[in-house]
């Protein structure tokens, strides 16, 4: 067997190696971001106004009395993601609305799956 052909059967070998890494780290990312997702809310506040995070924060975690600290993350035009440390407050949450901060309604839902939260419909809540 010349050099070549020997480096080729090398390249196969490590390429079907490679890609069986990155389906099981693609599966395990699928996985994980699963498993964030179900203990988040995403939600958009009505307003036309620029709210403050720190602000949203404190007066949701006082409405919400969640006994950990709920991370919020702002994801701009007033659409922010509520990160629960377990899902059972974050039912809660979800099931106690309406929900508002600063006398506009706040619309919250379970995000679909792992894809861009801007795209997500703000256009329902349970009264």
């Amino acid at each position: 067997m010349d050099t070549e052909a020997l480096l080729r059967k090398c390249q196969a070998n490590v390429s079907k190696a490679e890609e069986a890494d990155i389906v099981k780290f693609m599966g395990r990312m699928k996985i994980k971001g699963e498993e964030v997702a179900a203990h988040c809310l995403v939600g958009k506040v009505l307003t036309s106004r620029s709210l403050n995070k720190d602000g949203l924060k404190a007066a949701m975690q006082l409405a919400w009395r969640t006994v950990k600290v709920v991370k919020v993350e702002s994801m701009g035009d007033n659409i922010f993601l509520f990160k629960f440390a377990a899902e059972e407050p974050k039912k809660r949450v979800l099931m106690g609305g309406p929900w508002h901060f600063d006398k506009a309604l706040i619309v919250l839902t379970e995000p679909t799956g792992i894809s861009d939260i801007k795209t997500q419909s703000f256009t329902h809540t349970p009264f």
